[in-house]
C-alpha cells in the first residue's frame, strides 16, 4: 500500500462527483430506484383507524381462507369478490389517498400478503375513485403484485391502464423492470424496457438505460447487460456512465477478463475512464484475491491525472475486513487522511466493525469513532451499531446492551431486524423475559419484519420457561402467516414441549401442519400414535 504514495502530484482531495448512480455502484450501496411518487395526503384519525381495521380485516380473512388463489393467467377471472364483512366497512364515498394508504402498507410486507383480499378490494373500488388518483394506485397494486412475482396480473393491469387511458409513468414502467430482474427475468424486462413509448411513458433515455444495466450488473447478468448495452448503441451513443455501469456489470459477475475488454474498448472509443470505471475495477480485483493487479491499477489510476476518492479507498477496505486484516483496514484509513480523502459512513462502518471482530473486540475504539462520526456531522445508521450489538452479545455486557440501545434511540435510528434479533437473544441470554417482549413489541410498532431468526429466539425464550401455548402460537405463527421453514431444533423444541405439558391433540395438528407445508415428511398413522403413546 505504500504504493499509493507515490505519484504524490496528481493527488488532491476528491470533491463529490454528480454521477451519483456510479458512485452508489462503487461504494455496494444499493443502486438509486425511480423517483418515488409524492406521498399521499395524511390520514385523518378516523381514518388512520379506518386503514387499522381494513388491514386486520385483509389478514383476518386471509388467515381464515388459506387455500384461496388468484387467477394465475389469462383471462384473470373470475376476478375475487371482497368478503362482506371488509366491503361493509369502506365508508361512500371513500377517501381517494385511504386505499393507496393500505397498498403502500401492504407492500412493505415480506410475507403475508393477503392477495386475492388485496385484489378484490382493488377492484371494488377503482370504479368509485376520482380518475386522477388512480394512476399512483394502479402503480401501487401492479408494484404490489410483481415484488412478490405475480408478474402476468401486474402486466394485465399495466394493459388496462393503456386501454383505459390512466397515464402511465416512466417511473412505473422502470420500477417493473427492476422486479423482473431481480425475479432473474432479464428477456422480460429488456421486452418491457423497449416498449415504454408504447405504454405512454416516453422513449427509452440514457439515464433509463443506465438504470436498467445497473439493476442487470446487481444480479450479475453482465451478458444480459451487454446484449441491451450493445442493442441501444446506434439509438445513443455510450458516454463514460454506461461504458461504466457495463464495466461494473462484468465486474459483478465475476469476469474480469470482459470487464477489462470493456474497459480498454471505452478508452478506444476516445471516452476517459472515471475514478468509478477505475474503482469498480479496482474493487472486483481485490474481490479476486489480485492484490498486485489492483494495486498495480490503482497506481495506473492516480499516473493518469484522476485521484483515488473516498468511494476507492472503501472498495479496497472492503476487501481487508471481509479477509479479517485489520491492520490492513486501519492503514488504508491512514492513508485516505493522508490523501484528504473524507471518510464516509461506509468508511466509518468499515472501522467499527474491525474494532469490534475477532482478534480486535475493542468496543471503547468502536464508541470512539461512533462520537467522532457524529461529531463530523456524518449520521450513523443500523449497520454501524450491529457489530458494537454483536460485540457485547459475546461479551454478555448487558448493560452495554442498554447504553448503545439508548444512545442509538437518541439519535433517532431505526433498528432493523438484525438490530433486534441480538438484542433478543442477548435480553434472552440474561433471562430478561420483560425485556425481550419489549424488544418485540417496539419491533412491531416500527414495523420491522421478523425472520426465521427472530422466531427461533422467542420460540426458544417460550420453550426455557415452559410457555407452550406461547411457543405454539408463535411456531404456527411462523409457518402459517409467514411460509417460513423453522429448522429442525426448533420445531422439535415445541414437539417436547407440547408432549410434556400433555397436549397431545396440538402436538398432532402441528405435526400435521409440518407435513403440509412439506416441512417434514408425513409420519405413518402407526409411528404417530407410538410416538403420542409414548408421551
Amino acid at each position: 500500500m505504500a504504493l499509493l504514495l507515490k505519484p504524490s502530484r496528481h493527488l488532491s482531495p476528491a470533491g463529490r462527483h454528480p454521477l451519483l448512480l456510479l458512485r452508489g455502484l462503487c461504494e455496494g450501496a444499493p443502486s438509486p430506484p425511480p423517483p418515488p411518487a409524492a406521498s399521499p395526503p395524511p390520514l385523518t384519525r378516523e381514518e388512520a383507524n379506518l386503514l387499522d381495521a381494513l388491514h386486520a380485516a385483509l389478514l383476518d380473512h386471509r388467515r381464515a381462507h388459506p387455500a384461496a388463489q388468484l387467477p394465475a393467467t389469462p383471462p384473470f377471472e373470475p376476478i375475487p369478490s371482497l368478503p362482506p364483512t371488509i366491503s361493509g366497512m369502506i365508508p361512500s364515498p371513500t377517501p381517494p389517498h385511504l386505499p393507496l394508504h393500505l397498498l403502500r402498507r401492504l407492500l412493505a410486507l415480506h410475507r403475508g400478503v393477503p392477495f386475492p383480499e388485496t385484489v378484490a378490494f382493488f377492484h371494488h373500488l377503482v370504479p368509485t375513485l376520482p380518475a386522477e388518483s388512480l394512476p399512483e394506485l394502479y402503480a401501487a397494486m401492479i408494484d404490489l403484485l410483481a415484488k412478490h412475482r405475480h408478474f402476468p396480473l401486474a402486466r394485465h393491469l399495466l394493459d388496462e391502464m393503456r386501454e383505459r387511458d390512466i397515464p402511465v409513468s416512466s417511473q412505473l414502467i422502470l420500477a417493473l423492470v427492476r422486479r423482473y430482474v431481480r425475479a432473474d427475468m432479464p428477456s422480460e424486462a429488456a421486452e418491457l424496457f423497449r416498449r415504454m413509448e408504447e405504454y405512454g411513458a416516453g422513449a427509452p433515455e440514457p439515464t433509463a438505460l443506465a438504470f436498467i444495466l445497473t439493476a442487470l450488473s446487481k444480479k450479475r447478468l453482465a451478458s444480459e447487460a451487454q446484449a441491451l448495452f450493445e442493442g441501444y448503441k446506434s439509438v445513443f451513443p455510450p458516454d463514460v456512465v454506461l461504458y461504466t455501469t457495463l464495466v461494473h456489470a462484468w465486474c459483478r459477475a465475476g469476469q474480469l477478463n470482459e470487464a477489462e475488454r470493456v474497459f480498454a474498448e471505452m478508452q478506444q472509443s476516445g471516452i476517459t475512464p472515471n475514478v468509478y470505471t477505475y474503482t469498480a475495477v479496482i474493487d472486483a480485483m481485490y474481490r479476486a484475491g489480485q492484490v498486485p493487479r489492483a494495486q498495480e491499477l490503482l497506481c495506473q489510476m492516480i499516473d493518469s491525472g484522476c485521484p483515488p476518492n473516498t468511494a476507492t479507498f472503501n472498495a479496497i477496505m472492503r476487501a481487508h475486513v471481509k479477509a479479517g486484516r485489520s491492520e490492513q483496514v486501519l492503514q488504508v484509513h491512514n492513508q485516505m487522511r493522508q490523501l484528504g480523502c473524507e471518510p464516509d459512513i461506509i468508511t466509518y462502518n468499515f472501522l467499527i466493525e474491525t474494532h469490534c471482530g475477532k482478534g480486535q473486540g475493542n468496543l471503547d475504539a468502536a464508541l470512539k469513532l461512533l462520537a467522532k462520526m457524529t461529531a463530523k456531522g456524518c449520521a450513523p445508521d443500523c449497520h454501524t451499531f450491529n457489530p458494537m450489538f454483536k460485540l457485547v452479545l459475546v461479551l454478555g455486557n448487558i448493560d452495554a446492551a442498554r447504553k448503545l440501545y439508548e444512545r442509538m434511540r437518541e439519535l433517532q435510528i431505526k433498528p432493523n431486524v438484525v438490530t433486534y434479533n441480538l438484542l433478543l437473544k442477548m435480553f434472552n441470554k440474561e433471562k430478561s423475559m420483560d425485556m425481550v417482549m419489549r424488544m418485540k413489541k417496539e419491533m412491531d410498532a416500527e414495523g420491522v419484519e421478523p425472520n426465521v431468526n427472530t422466531y427461533a429466539v422467542l420460540i426458544e425464550a417460550f420453550c426455557e420457561r415452559g410457555n407452550w401455548k406461547r411457543a405454539h402460537s408463535t411456531l404456527k405463527e411462523m409457518v402459517e402467516e409467514k411460509s417460513f421453514k423453522p429448522s429442525k431444533l426448533v420445531y422439535s423444541m415445541v414437539l417436547a414441549l407440547l408432549r410434556k405439558a400433555g397436549q397431545l391433540r396440538k402436538h398432532e395438528e402441528l405435526v400435521e401442519l409440518m407435513a403440509d407445508r412439506g416441512f417434514i415428511s408425513r409420519p405413518a398413522n402407526d409411528g404417530l400414535c407410538s410416538v403420542l403413546a409414548a408421551c
